[in-house]
C-alpha cells in the first residue's frame, strides 16, 4: 500500500506541506529578530546554516506535534460546540485552534532547545515571549490562507478529499 494515498496519506502530506511553509516563516522571523537585537548585529545568526538548523529543528517538532495532536479536529469540535454552521466560521475557528497548538508548540520547544543551556528558564521564556505574539498572529493568517490550498493540492496527490468523505454520523 502506498503511504501517500488515502486518508492517512492525506494527513501525512498536508502536515508536511504546512510544516514546510510555517517552519520557513518561523525560522526567518526568529532569526531576523535575534540578529537585529542590539549587540547581535555582527554575529553570524541569520545565515543559510542558521536558517537550515532552525528550519530542521522546527520541522521535526512540527511534524511530531502535527501527527500526534489533532489541533484542527479540536478546532472543528469547538466550532461545533459554539454552534457555528458556516464553512467560513468553522474555518476561522478551527484554524485559530490549529495555529494556537502548532505555533505555541513549535516556537516554545525550539526556543527551549536553543536557549535553555545558556539562558536558563527565565531567559528562555523571555526569548520566547519576545517572538511569540508575532509568530502566533502571522501563523494564524498564513494558515487561514494556505491550509485550504494545501488541502486541495494534497487531495489531488493522495486521492482522498475529506470534504467528499462520508460523515461519521451517516
Amino acid at each position: 500500500m502506498n503511504p501517500l494515498k488515502g486518508p492517512s496519506g492525506f494527513g501525512r502530506i498536508v502536515n508536511g506541506v504546512m510544516n514546510i511553509i510555517m517552519c520557513a516563516i518561523l525560522s526567518i522571523y526568529v532569526l531576523w529578530t535575534v540578529q537585529n537585537l542590539p549587540g547581535n548585529e555582527a554575529l553570524p545568526i541569520f545565515t543559510p546554516l542558521g536558517f537550515l538548523v532552525s528550519f530542521v529543528t522546527s520541522f521535526c517538532v512540527g511534524e511530531f506535534v502535527g501527527d500526534h495532536v489533532p489541533g484542527l479536529a479540536w478546532g472543528q469540535k469547538l466550532a461545533g460546540a459554539l454552534g457555528v454552521k458556516s464553512k467560513v466560521g468553522v474555518h476561522f475557528i478551527s484554524v485559530a485552534v490549529l495555529a494556537l497548538v502548532m505555533i505555541t508548540s513549535i516556537s516554545f520547544i525550539c526556543t527551549w532547545i536553543n536557549n535553555i543551556q545558556v539562558a536558563g528558564w527565565d531567559g528562555t521564556f523571555a526569548a520566547w515571549i519576545m517572538v511569540y505574539p508575532f509568530l502566533l498572529a502571522s501563523g494564524y493568517v498564513v494558515e487561514l490562507i494556505m491550509l485550504p490550498l494545501a488541502m486541495k493540492m494534497t487531495a489531488a496527490i493522495s486521492g482522498f478529499d475529506p470534504s467528499k468523505a462520508p460523515s461519521p454520523e451517516s
